[in-house]
């Protein structure tokens, strides 16, 4: 079955040649038709329409359909276009045009909407966080359970780590030996980036798609590379977990940004709890927050800590001596382990809230 590609409907060899050009910069294939009645059997089926003004009134009769572009472009020697007619107007609205638009000033808005064409309908994914109130709190476990047990639920999910000095995430799955980019391949990245080239350029595990840092140090997270990276992973996944570094900074004013919820993992000591209460206040986040605690042996108990941080726990992460051996091994907890049952009701818990199907 052929590919589907955007339809561009003109006679017009100069923008037919503009539009090949912005197109070949997205990595999208167009479907080129120089009248109607080579158009006709794409016009259903394009995930985007292009037609010049030159062709425009063959269309007017044609079914309306959503996703339709009618493209003028500048005269010879940098001329601007003339203004739109009524009668260009009149056919655009006939077939359901969304927009009239002029080359080259619309180059960077036509860019974006081929680069969308090209990956299919946008899943809006939700964002979240995963903060460990103090060093090994176990925020990275619980990173890699919920966005694993996401992934085994039929979402598509991406795993990012954030930390450039924790060793890398992807040692938690086993998988620092699967071929695919690592944040040291993506840190020149910047605008705007296919969600499809992202997805198909990292490692995966059992479907889940992991960035994380290397074992070879890389320098800091770089913020634009980052807000690139997200950005394509709201619109490729449906779940975005964020192994978040912890520092206020300005990676984690990005990611919390664009965070829907976050989850705060505190071990029940008279450290975590003091370091917890001074990271609380200073988190600028508006959305669901939600304290795990992370319970040790002849530590506080849960209504101490309450009374410590002034909020309480959705739930309490049961300490167990096989979930650091297992770490070792490259092995998150098991689904039916009870660390995998709590790390996966708190994340439904929100799930459900945000309606993420």
């Amino acid at each position: 079955m052929e590919t589907r590609r955007p339809l561009l409907i003109t006679d017009d060899t100069e923008l037919t040649e503009e539009v090949l050009r912005l197109a070949a910069a997205t990595g999208v294939d167009i479907h080129l038709a120089a009248h109607a009645d080579s158009a006709r059997a794409q016009w259903a089926i394009a995930p985007l329409v292009l037609i010049g003004v030159d062709r425009l009134a063959d269309f007017s009769q044609m079914p309306r359909r959503r996703d339709v572009v009618v493209i003028s472009r500048e005269l010879a020697g940098g001329s601007e276009a003339p203004p739109v007619s009524d009668a260009v107007w009149r056919d655009a609205i006939a077939i359901g045009a969304e927009h009239v638009v002029s080359l080259p000033d619309a180059e960077r808005w036509l860019i974006e909407r081929l680069a969308d064409s090209g990956e299919g309908p946008s899943r809006q994914g939700a964002v979240v966080c995963v903060l460990g109130a103090c060093g090994g709190a176990g925020a990275s476990t619980v990173a890699a359970v919920m966005a694993s047990a996401a992934q085994n639920q039929g979402r598509q999910t991406l795993l990012i780590d954030t930390d450039a000095t924790g060793g890398g995430i992807d040692l938690l799955l086993a998988a620092e030996q699967a071929p695919g980019a690592r944040w040291v391949d993506l840190a020149e990245a910047r605008g705007r980036l296919s969600a499809t080239t992202l997805n198909d350029a990292l490692p995966h595990v059992d479907g889940l798609a992991v960035l994380s840092f290397g074992r070879q140090y890389a320098g800091p997270l770089n913020a634009e590379a980052l807000t690139c990276v997200l950005d394509a992973g709201v619109r490729g996944y449906d779940l975005v977990v964020i192994d978040l570094v912890r520092s206020i900074d300005a990676i984690a004013t990005i990611a919390l940004g664009l965070a829907t919820s976050m989850y705060v993992v505190v071990p029940n000591s008279v450290r975590a709890a003091s370091a917890a209460a001074s990271l609380l206040p200073a988190l600028d986040f508006g959305g669901l927050l939600t304290l795990l605690m992370r319970k040790a042996p002849r530590g506080l108990t849960a209504s101490d800590m309450q009374r410590a941080l002034g909020r309480g726990f959705f739930a309490t992460l049961p300490e167990d001596a096989a979930i650091a051996a297992s770490a070792e091994q490259g092995e998150i907890p098991g689904p039916r382990t009870q660390f995998s049952r709590v790390c996966l009701e708190a994340l439904q818990s929100v799930v459900a809230q945000l309606n993420v199907a």
